[in-house]
């Protein structure tokens, strides 16, 4: 059994909710996160962006930047970076070894383990620490109050990105209930940044958290194309390279976020803040990776996510006919989601991801009301997309492990 097969072998799910398994594993390896300082994401979208846009900023502030984040597209390395550079094969093998050893010696509940999530949190915690990173972005997985994440005691700040439904069977099967989760990662009197325009429900949850919640100032004359998008935001023109209005949003966070860190003595000069955020990349979020034909990859799977990919369409793609290449996992809202893209394209392409909770082609076919192709291989599918002519569009989506396999395929092209 090779690294990788290792950590996965601890399976998603570990056991009752709560923080008793990764501070028993935290404890037995002196907790590395005590001696940290980190930026604190949850949300239901945006937060890889986001925290992508802040580690950039801090990078290029000239702070060593520890990043984060899950899932991974293509290799799992993805998921830890400093300063934008992946861990190693050989220092994810080492502390794979050093964190295993430590986990066979801690107490847990009868019938409970250490889940993936909660082994791959300690072993980042222990990098960054090794590494003497300055500050660390961190994602948490699924949820806020019980995420493995959340056994940090004060982060510098904690952000909040747009709240909507997903992973109900988990988090609960309303906005509120939710939110009251995500927002489980804010500490009293910490400062604490929420996107703009949360629904109300996640608002009246933000109300009784007893930190002070900083919504972002407005941003103005905003600009979008296939090569990003610009705006104003206080009184300054910034650019991103993301594409699509809600990477704007985004960035908005980022800079609020970024701000307060200023105000607490952090020195981040307006170049810094300019550069960072322009450089700033992520794959699989509305990004373009085929030229002729035009094929963007967006990794939006839930309902907020599928309205950023139409938003995005209607508006950056709206003089070219568009083509989907659609798969999705069955624990997903297919339904609502399929009926937003249904009316997006006459042209769409079924496939499935290669994954235990990928949802069949044929069933998911059916939630088209109009005629499609399926090609239950997706490398297949992705070869069709290539044969669609030059003038048209292409947006693959629907899953986020869809869009790994398709970073792999067009990678192999160039």
């Amino acid at each position: 059994m090779n690294v990788i097969e290792y950590i996965h072998s601890h399976g998603r799910f570990s056991g009752k909710a709560g923080l008793h398994r990764i501070k028993a594993l935290c404890d037995a390896l002196e907790n590395p996160q005590d001696k940290l300082k980190f930026i604190h994401l949850a949300g239901t979208n945006g937060k890889g962006s986001t925290a992508t846009m802040i580690a950039s900023i801090m990078q290029k502030a000239g702070y060593k930047t520890g990043l984060f984040t899950s899932p991974f597209l293509v290799k799992f390395n993805e998921r830890i970076k400093i300063n934008g550079q992946m861990i190693s094969d050989f220092d994810l093998e080492r502390l794979t070894k050093k964190v295993s050893k430590a986990e066979k010696n801690i107490k847990i509940p009868e019938g409970e383990k250490i889940g993936e999530f909660e082994f791959v949190t300690a072993l980042a915690f222990l990098y960054f620490l090794e590494q003497k990173c300055d500050i660390v972005v961190l994602e948490t997985g699924l949820g806020g109050s019980f995420d493995a994440t959340n056994i940090i005691k004060n982060p510098q700040v904690s952000v909040i990105t747009p709240i909507s439904l997903d992973h109900v069977q988990v988090l609960g099967n309303t906005l509120a209930e939710i939110a009251s989760t995500k927002v489980g990662i804010i500490k009293p009197n910490c400062k604490a940044v929420t996107a703009e325009n949360q629904a109300s429900e996640v608002l009246e949850v933000l109300k009784n958290v007893k930190s002070d919640i900083i919504e972002p100032e407005p941003v103005f004359q905003s600009k979008c194309d296939l090569k990003g998008g610009s705006f104003i935001f206080k009184n300054q023109e910034y650019r991103i390279s993301m594409i699509g209005e809600h990477q704007i949003q985004n960035a908005q966070t980022a800079l609020q976020t970024i701000f307060e860190l200023k105000s607490m003595g952090w020195s981040i000069s307006e170049n810094a803040i300019k550069q960072g955020l322009e450089c700033a990349k992520i794959s699989g979020r509305m990004e373009k990776i085929y030229e002729n034909p035009l094929i963007l990859l967006d990794g939006g799977h839930n309902i907020d996510g599928v309205k950023s990919i139409e938003s995005t369409a209607k508006t950056l793609l709206k003089d070219r006919k568009l083509h989907l290449v659609v798969g999705m996992v069955s624990d997903k809202d297919v339904k609502v989601c399929t009926s937003i893209l249904n009316k997006l394209s006459d042209f769409i392409i079924i496939t499935e991801p290669d994954n235990p909770r990928a949802m069949d082609a044929a069933q998911l076919a059916k939630c088209f009301n109009k005629e499609v192709q399926i090609y239950k291989n997706s490398y297949d599918a992705f070869e069709k997309a290539l044969e669609i002519p030059k003038e048209d569009a292409v947006i693959i989506c629907g899953s986020l492990y869809l869009i790994g396999e398709a970073e792999s395929f067009f990678n192999s092209l160039t």
